[in-house]
């Protein structure tokens, strides 16, 4: 079976949980290898933004990602396991002194249609600015208003002079497949979703 493993923070505490429940797992300290096989199982470390993209087009059977990129993406795989750790939430935040005005908000994010989405359901009109990098600079700067991010400590927003405002959803780490992994190996993938569920972990 191949597993796409998003690298990082992700990556540490998914072996750590496979470990945990008697699952096979790849070496804790695997140097630059992308690629790692162990007891016939191949695993594929790739930035967290990708993992959905192996097991959508086969490159994968099964993943481990943050669900806070299946939101943003919505993309065609199947969330099978809600797993315990990559917690963190989804929040607005901004600068401490919030500046109260009738001027349209702009709001830069990651997450571009997660910030849509949550305005719009509060019927706020917004101006989404999509970024790839810091979002914390954009209110410094004067780039945005608010930032849409994942907030795990609040210590980066701290350091920057940033508060939250408002929570919009949690976050944890989900395992993926798909219907052509599931219908091709049914056997393995349903007894891996029943260990990372607990209902066999040792």
């Amino acid at each position: 079976m191949k597993v796409a493993i998003a690298k990082g923070r992700i990556e540490k505490a998914a072996r750590d949980y496979f470990e945990q429940v008697g699952l096979t797992v790849w070496p804790e300290k695997r140097g630059r290898e992308l690629t790692v096989e162990v007891d016939g199982h191949e695993f594929i470390f790739v930035k967290g933004d990708d993992v959905y993209k192996y097991v959508m087009h086969g490159a994968a059977d099964v993943g481990v990602v943050g669900g806070d990129i299946l939101r943003e993406k919505t993309p065609g795989v199947l969330e099978v396991v809600d797993l315990p750790f990559g917690r963190c939430h989804m929040a607005v935040c901004g600068p401490k002194e919030r500046k109260n005005g009738t001027k349209k908000l702009k709001v830069a994010s990651k997450y571009p249609n997660i910030a849509i989405s949550h305005f719009a359901s509060k019927r706020q009109n917004v101006e989404v600015i999509a970024l790839n990098g810091s979002v914390e600079l954009a209110p410094l700067t004067g780039l945005a208003d608010r930032i849409v991010d994942i907030v795990e400590t609040g210590a980066t927003l701290r350091a920057n002079d940033l508060e939250e405002y408002e929570t919009i959803f949690t976050i944890n780490a989900k395992f993926i497949t798909s219907e052509a992994a599931l219908a091709n190996n049914p056997d393995e993938l349903k007894a891996w979703i029943r260990r990372l569920s607990k209902e066999e972990a040792k």
